[in-house]
């Protein structure tokens, strides 16, 4: 069983003096009933020694020691909001250059496939608790409909290094990416959310995810 890393969401909780690492329960459900051992990513371990250099390699030695086969960038926060997520998913997609693992970036994750690589993100509007089309040749019959719940998105010109676009929304942005050399994928819809899992998505899932390196 292939161990996929997934990265969480990091809130602050009012009243609680807490800060949480949270996952919504349908992404890890949908992950092991597809076949893999979903294994979520602890936030703090960026923010252990307070330097920026020691926290990277905090990082980086946390990763190596889960070796994970293939990562799981999530959705939720807006990057920058949390920085100690921001930096453990930098360290992942380092790991998954390295090492060359698959990874799926989810929303958000699609977003930070993007930064990562130097590209921009700009705002957008009518993309949040919707659904649309999304249109391109990479998907089955060339459209299809998707939910979408982002404030910001990928424009269609301003895509990061080496990144190239599969799908697009009606206005122009990017609603899927992949790396042109590595097994990174970016989809900016959940399949988590819908009741039942399109088809089409738990065939992206488990064919990309469980690809060889």
């Amino acid at each position: 069983m292939k161990r996929i890393a997934v990265s969480q969401r990091r809130d602050a909780i009012s009243g609680r003096d807490e800060t949480r690492d949270a996952l919504d329960v349908r992404l890890s459900g949908l992950l092991w009933t597809l076949g893999f051992l979903p294994i979520p990513l602890c936030s703090a371990v960026t923010a252990a020694q307070g330097d920026a250099a020691q926290d990277a390699r905090a990082a980086a030695d946390y990763l190596d020691a889960l070796a994970p086969d293939g990562i799981v960038l999530s959705g939720g926060n807006d990057i920058g909001q949390a920085p100690e997520r921001d930096n453990l998913e930098r360290a992942a997609l380092a790991y998954a250059r390295l090492h060359r693992v698959p990874v799926l970036g989810i929303c958000r994750g699609m977003q930070m496939i993007q930064v990562h690589q130097g590209g921009d993100l700009a705002p957008l509007t009518g993309h949040v608790a919707v659904e649309h089309a999304v249109t391109g040749e990479w998907l089955n019959h060339g459209r299809r409909t998707v939910n979408s719940y982002h404030d910001y998105g990928v424009p269609g010109d301003a895509l990061g290094d080496d990144l190239e676009a599969l799908a697009w929304a009606e206005d122009g942005s990017v609603e899927a990416l992949r790396h042109c050399d590595l097994p990174w994928l970016g989809i900016m819809w959940h399949p988590e959310r819908d009741t039942p899992t399109a088809e089409a998505d738990r065939k992206l899932i488990t064919t990309h995810l469980g690809a060889n390196p």
